[in-house]
């Protein structure tokens, strides 16, 4: 192929991210992964016979959950039925499966009806149904029913005490799936039989079965006494209703059983897929890739300062990669949320970028060839509609007194509204997956 290594930034950029999605849409990944062939159903690896008349039941939830309850529903045919549970509007519209267009990332009474619906459809299955589980990010929201004693305000405001004090993720997995009568195992153990299959599209980094949409049809080892450890030890126990702590010192002795042997969980989808798509992108571009790794997490501002080192480094020595070079991660940050604006973490991380990249040309070192970009798989960014943003120092040339505009803009935690007055904005809308963020640099 041609290289295009001459083209504008702005134009790979969107490449980048347009093949990335690709990678880990449903219509990509199950279109050889899934198939029933003489009543035998090859899904990604695993082998199912579907006795005649026996049903299949499903249960799709989370970003991804239309999607991929499509791609069911057009190699099984008539035979399967379900319950589709998403904060994605309704967009394409999949016989013999109910809707609940749901909240996210925080659940509300819709949330609490697709919970209440999965748990019926499952424990009312047949032994010999084969239940199909979907599972993608954003499930934690789409499909929860409160543990006794809490109610979903008391849950919600947890949660948002979670989120605004930048808790890691993984922490705020670990107390929805505990604060859930689906998560931590408890949706599939609801089923009767062995034939559970649970296909999954990871939005966590390392890909763990059990944070993932807090793992409703996966054994959780960790426990209620857990959470109260981590709540307390965080200085946050104090700040959420009494409820949540006395509710959680109840269910400390509650587990599930181990899930049977027969149940399935098979992780379809990661950040992987989109990573590696973005590096071939890039490699067709006649740029100089370098993954430096899929497992980042931390706070966006961290982040930010990783990849300004990283592109002054390769401005000045050629290193760790030479230019053309592009510098992809994949993970997911976190951001403190102080003020009152629009945007999330990915446009937060640029922008962030920008003004540590200001910082050093206040000291004499202008990055001039490097664009910074971050983008989430999902097509929305915090509470913004954006993907994400791209920028450089130089598209920042024509605002007075940039500096202070960037600093004031990062203070509000309004980097949706700088991006769409300066330009820079990734947008995508809903994507039909979740495969958490990528960020990084490109120095031409």
């Amino acid at each position: 192929m041609k290289s295009r290594k001459d083209a504008p930034v702005e134009a790979l950029i969107r490449r980048v991210v347009e093949r990335a999605v690709d990678a880990a849409r449903p219509s990509s990944l199950f279109k050889d992964g899934f198939q029933l062939v003489s009543g035998t159903l090859n899904a990604f690896g695993s082998r199912v016979d579907l006795i005649s008349g026996s049903g299949v039941r499903c249960v799709a939830i989370g970003k991804s959950a239309e999607a991929m309850a499509h791609e069911v529903r057009k190699e099984l045919g008539g035979r399967v039925s379900g319950i589709i549970a998403s904060s994605v509007k309704k967009h394409i519209g999949v016989d013999g499966f109910e809707f609940y267009e749901t909240g996210h990332p925080i659940p509300d009474e819709e949330s609490v009806r697709a919970g209440r619906a999965a748990l019926d459809l499952v424990a009312s299955a047949y032994p010999d149904d084969l239940i199909i589980f979907l599972i993608s990010g954003g499930g934690s929201a789409s499909v929860f029913v409160p543990v006794e004693g809490v109610s979903l305000s008391d849950a919600n405001s947890v949660m948002k005490l979670l989120f605004e004090n930048g808790v890691p993720i993984e922490k705020v997995n670990l107390v929805r799936r505990h604060l859930s009568r689906l998560g931590g195992g408890k949706l599939s153990a609801a089923a009767p039989g062995k034939k559970k299959l649970s296909l999954i599209i990871s939005d966590v980094v390392g890909d763990d079965l059990a944070s993932i949409a807090s793992g409703p049809t996966v054994t959780d080892e960790s426990t209620p006494g857990d959470v109260l450890r981590f709540l307390e030890e965080s200085g946050l126990v104090d700040r959420m209703p009494k409820a949540v702590p006395a509710a959680l010192r109840r269910e400390e002795k509650i587990r599930c059983e181990p899930l049977p042997s027969e149940c399935t969980a098979k992780v379809i989808a990661s950040n992987r897929n989109a990573l590696d798509a973005a590096r071939k992108t890039c490699v067709e571009d006649g740029l100089n890739p370098i993954v430096l790794t899929r497992f980042w997490e931390g706070i966006a501002d961290e982040a930010a300062k990783a990849v300004v080192s990283i592109a002054r480094s390769i401005e000045k020595d050629e290193l760790p990669v030479p230019t053309p070079a592009i510098v992809l991660i994949g993970g997911e940050t976190t951001v403190k949320v102080s003020g009152a604006g629009r945007g999330g973490r990915n446009q937060h991380l640029v922008l962030s970028a920008l003004a540590q990249a200001l910082d050093l040309e206040m000291n004499g070192t202008r990055l001039d060839r490097s664009t910074f970009f971050s983008f989430g798989t999902d097509g929305k960014d915090g509470n913004s509609d954006a993907a994400g943003a791209f920028g450089s120092v130089k598209t920042l040339d024509g605002i007075s007194d940039k500096q202070r505009a960037v600093e004031d803009y990062l203070r509000r935690n309004d980097s949706n509204s700088f991006f769409a007055k300066y330009s820079g904005l990734i947008e995508t809308g809903p994507t039909d997956t979740n495969v958490m963020d990528i960020f990084g640099v490109i120095v031409a």
